[in-house]
């Protein structure tokens, strides 16, 4: 009954003293009611009372001469006229219909029916999943806030399980005790079991106290949905839940609370843990050159991810191992949790010799795994000569520049060859040759051969001197030389490349159709044009032309302008475009390149389709010219710097949980030894369950030496991935790992907020998080008392007391009549 009061003060809108004295005298008046039935209620339990009639007539009839009755009576007594007794005239009135309300309630056998009531049933949810064992890094001052509590309630470290126990058993259990006073409480377990000793507070919080966390699975779900339908005829009044909120088995939280509006039984949750995901930043997949030239760019890629810092900024630093100078930084935005990211980073050695680099991230705040913030790569740096043969037929602009500067380069060893030189050419530059080397063996001691506009000797009328079936070949052979692959540079020009060479030898190393190709008519009038590289080109060491990798765009955007090209409308399938026409459109829309990068056999091939680089010294000199010359011819030549042989086929982890990404990598320790085509390497993935699955790897457009794959969606168990193509004269590469089913407790561990506010809202409940859990009590519903016994009705019709009050009133009527002078 002093539930009933309080929430009929509530409806009322009364609060204060005004509620307590509605609340006592409904509670005078239940004990008034027990008394007279003779009810002794137990601890928890009341009496709710009732009242029955005997009555025959239909609702409508008595309410009919209810309301005849008393317009009958009202008539008679206030129908007179004499003003002067109206207040006897009422009082008369009064007690004539009480005394009709006394006759009509004696034979309508009014009867009071009364039952013993007990509290309403409240559930009491515990995730004892080992997920709760976890201690949550907080900022500092909420960490210590929560510490300070969970150790004034008698535990040690602040996991989510003693947040859980310090919110019922602190101040003397002050919770237990209130829930327990209002409601028949059940403790249950989500993992299964209930706290059964619930006879008083103190013992409920022993067994709190000597629980632990050990359940394998979270079935929260399940879980409500098991303790509302134990109660399907009395159901509780609400359910409070005291979980992190991850569901890992079972209905998900949402569906149980919609069983429970069904029920309408609200959920009160109380989220314990970090919703933020756990914050971490890590650097994988590092890529670096193993071996370059003093003063050549040297790139570092790596891959950046990161957890929890979604929109945060994370600077990325290259230094050389032992310095604490950084050698090259980035600013990367973090995306997305676990959105991977690629960054570049690059440096010039100053020096030869062998060198560690570290890639590094910079710890970001609240960040405490930092082992997997690094990368590191070995790289030798070597300071040798490149031997270079520049060929062409007539001494172009190109050529004369080229050779200038080429021979004053101490880092390039030249030798040329002008076909149709004078005669006394050869003895007086010191960089000539008579003619172009007819030997195999002459040929192959050149790393680069730049092959400008020669003529070829299998053009009618062309002379001696030309090209000749037999030394195109050796040009052929020169590229595709197996473990070796020599670079060749060609460069378009106005009288015989590429278009004589069409039918020789020389054409099968061509990055385009002939057909294709149109040069432009002599005496045309020619536009400047600025060169414009491709994200390839900007990416390629060749292409550096500023000091940083940074300053590379714009320097190409105010070199001076070229005018003479080539018109290359269609090009071979796996040619790389590094610079293009920034106006002029090819058949499909494109723009029409300019430099192209093909891969044949173990070699390269360049080609050039202008020959006016030597309009970037107007101005400027040797700088751009030079620099752009020496990194080509560097970068083409970097394979001569490899000593090792064969490939390594890895991947960045040996363990991955389900649903993640696995990266294979095939890497040639001799770029000359990777294959030609970009799908050049097939690894069998073989798994006991799944069998034999053939995965392609394709080449990394960056790397020449570095073929990649991505598998998804693989099943829990271990494989084991082997390099069948290309075939190894020895064991194939192989590389063993495992795919790991999810631990069901850990696959995620941060708190679902979400999820649990959104079940909160559709069952009309609330949810709470550790701060705010101390407006719970004030928010439960109180529910029904349940019925838990019908007492013997007690007739009220019959008694003297009942006999009495309508003698008195008939009494009563008679004397104020006589007083009044109306009898």
């Amino acid at each position: 009954m002093k539930r009933s009061g309080l929430a009929v003060a509530r409806l009322l809108g009364l609060h204060g003293s005004r509620a307590m004295v509605l609340v006592c005298m409904m509670h005078f008046f239940s004990d008034w009611l027990e008394r007279l039935a003779g009810v002794e209620p137990g601890n928890g339990e009341s009496a709710a009372w009732g009242l029955s009639f005997s009555w025959d007539w239909p609702p409508w009839l008595t309410l009919l001469f209810v309301v005849l009755a008393a317009g009958y009576v009202l008539r008679c007594y206030l129908g007179h006229s004499r003003p002067g007794r109206i207040a006897c005239r009422v009082g008369l009135a009064g007690l004539r219909l009480a005394t009709i309300g006394v006759v009509l309630a004696m034979l309508a056998q009014v009867t009071l029916v009364l039952q013993r009531t007990g509290l309403p049933y409240l559930v009491l949810m515990l995730d004892d999943s080992q997920s709760m064992s976890l201690a949550d890094r907080y900022e500092k001052p909420v960490q210590e806030a929560i510490a300070e509590r969970v150790k004034k309630a008698g535990f040690q470290s602040a996991t989510r399980w003693n947040q859980a126990r310090t919110l019922l058993v602190e101040e003397d259990a002050a919770v237990l005790r209130a829930l327990a006073a209002n409601y028949q409480l059940r403790v249950e377990l989500v993992a299964g079991g209930r706290l059964e000793d619930t006879r008083s507070v103190e013992a409920l919080g022993a067994q709190l106290r000597s629980l632990e966390p050990t359940g394998e699975s979270t079935p929260l779900g399940a879980a409500i949905r098991r303790a509302i339908d134990e109660l399907r005829g009395t159901p509780p009044a609400a359910v409070v839940v005291l979980s992190d909120g991850i569901v890992t088995e079972g209905p998900s939280l949402y569906e149980a609370a919609a069983y429970a509006r069904r029920r309408s039984v609200p959920l009160y949750l109380v989220g314990l843990g970090d919703d933020r995901p756990v914050r971490d930043l890590k650097i994988t997949d590092l890529l670096a050159d193993r071996a370059v030239f003093v003063n050549d760019v040297l790139y570092f890629e790596a891959h950046v991810s990161a957890t929890g810092y979604e929109g945060k900024k994370a600077r990325v630093v290259l230094r050389q191992q032992g310095k604490p100078e950084p050698l090259d930084q980035v600013d990367v935005v973090l995306g997305p949790d676990r959105q991977v990211q690629a960054v570049r980073l690059s440096c010039r050695p100053p020096e030869p010799g062998e060198f560690h680099y570290v890639v590094e991230a910079e710890p970001l705040e609240g960040e405490h795994q930092l082992d997997n913030n690094r990368q590191e790569r070995t790289v030798q740096v070597r300071k040798e000569k490149i031997r270079v043969l520049l060929v062409s037929a007539e001494p172009s602009f190109e050529f004369r520049y080229l050779e200038a500067m080429l021979s004053r380069d101490a880092s390039v060893e030249l030798k040329t060859v002008l076909q149709d030189g004078d005669l006394g050419h050869a003895e007086q530059s010191r960089t000539a040759l008579r003619s172009f080397p007819v030997q195999r063996e002459e040929l192959f001691r050149y790393d680069v051969v730049v092959l400008g506009d020669a003529r070829p000797a299998t053009r009618p009328g062309s002379g001696p001197g030309g090209l000749s079936p037999a030394m195109m070949q050796n040009l052929v052979d020169f590229v595709q030389q197996p473990n070796k692959g020599g670079a060749l540079i060609l460069v378009a020009g106005p009288k015989y490349m590429p278009l004589a060479y069409r039918d020789t030898p020389l054409a099968s190393l061509l990055p385009m159709d002939l057909a294709a190709v149109r040069v432009p008519p002599e005496g045309q009038p020619a536009q400047s044009f600025q060169m414009q590289p491709t994200d390839l080109g900007l990416a390629s060491p060749a292409m550096q032309l500023g000091a940083m990798p940074a300053d590379t765009p714009a320097v190409w955007q105010h070199l001076p302008g070229l005018y003479w090209f080539l018109e290359i409308s269609e090009i071979r399938p796996g040619v790389r475009v590094l610079a293009e026409h920034p106006t002029r459109r090819g058949r499909e829309g494109r723009p029409l390149p300019l430099i192209l990068l093909r891969y044949v056999g173990a070699g390269k091939v360049l080609f050039h389709a202008t020959d006016e680089t030597w309009r970037w010294r107007f101005r400027a000199g040797d700088v751009f010219f030079a620099r752009y010359w020496v990194q080509t011819l560097r970068y083409l030549a970097r394979s001569k710097l490899y000593q090792q042989s064969g490939v390594t086929l890895a991947c960045d982890r040996r363990e991955y949980r389900r649903g993640e990404p696995v990266r294979l990598s095939a890497r040639f320790a001799d770029p000359r030894q990777a294959p030609p085509a970009d799908d050049g390497v097939t690894v069998l993935v073989e798994q006991k369950q799944l069998g034999l699955q053939r995965v392609t790897l394709r080449r990394n457009p960056t790397s020449r030496d570095t073929f990649e794959a991505t598998l998804s969606g693989l099943l829990p168990g271990e494989y084991h991935a082997s390099m069948v193509l290309p075939a190894s004269a020895g064991p194939a590469p192989a590389v063993d790992f495992a795919v790991l089913a999810p631990p069901g407790e850990f696959a995620r561990i941060e708190m679902d907020s979400r999820e649990m506010a959104r079940a909160a809202e559709r069952t009309k409940g609330r949810f709470y998080t550790f701060h705010t859990a101390s407006n719970l009590l004030a928010d439960l519903p109180e529910g029904h008392e349940l019925p838990l016994e019908t007492l013997p009705p007690v007739p009220l019709w019959n008694r003297w007391p009942v006999m009495l009050a309508l003698v008195v009133l008939l009494v009563a009527e008679w004397a104020l009549r006589k007083l009044a002078g109306l009898a």
